[in-house]
């Protein structure tokens, strides 16, 4: 599938500011009349330090005032799917190795899709891949999905999950997956300097 760029990718911070002050007032929000919502998170240190520069950002550029609400991971997914928030920082990781992992939590009525968001034309895009005889076709539909999400951007993207590991070179068979999953049994040492005992 092609990376969705929305046209004010390219644009310069200013020129992003500017934008979104327009929309805010196109909502009838504005220094007066500002737009306070709660941002919640569950309980960790790095999740807060996000939270934190994601407010302090929002009120500096554009005057809007949200307040932080962090609690327990189980607590917070009740309030998640009860719809209990006015946004919340939230995290999927993928089950399998297929787009329809991500792109079905936001399909209309799915128990994953707190956001509520609802698209028939999004659905519909998803049903059509669900029944593609062939890969080209479904990623056709899979496409279909996700220029429909950077259009009505239900969610805010703000980083991925990344996984480093320290490999010695003489360790062969560690062959991530596209999951980041490796297994053991394949894993073998070579020959090399210090497998004969001197030390290092």
């Amino acid at each position: 599938m092609t990376l969705h760029n929305p046209d004010y990718a390219s644009w310069p911070r200013e020129k992003r500011i500017a934008e979104a002050k327009k929309l805010l007032a196109q909502a009838g929000y504005d220094e007066s009349h500002p737009l306070v919502f709660t941002l919640l998170y569950n309980t960790s240190e790095s999740h807060q330090r996000i939270a934190i520069a994601a407010s302090s950002m929002w009120k500096k550029n554009l005057g809007v005032e949200a307040k932080l609400q962090n609690q327990e991971w189980k607590t917070m997914l009740d309030t998640m799917h009860t719809h209990n928030f006015d946004a919340v920082r939230y995290a999927w990781i993928a089950d399998y190795d297929d787009a329809a992992t991500f792109l079905n939590t936001f399909r209309t009525g799915d128990s994953e899709n707190t956001s509520q968001y609802s698209n028939p034309a999004y659905d519909a895009a998803l049903r059509n891949a669900a029944q593609a005889s062939d890969v080209a076709t479904r990623g056709k539909y899979y496409q279909q999905a996700e220029d429909l999400l950077a259009q009505d951007v239900p969610a805010i993207p703000v980083y991925h999950y990344v996984r480093t590991h320290l490999v010695k070179p003489w360790v062969g068979g560690f062959t991530p997956d596209k999951l980041g999953y490796y297994y053991t049994k394949d894993m073998y040492i070579k020959k090399h300097p210090s497998a004969s005992g001197d030390g290092r």
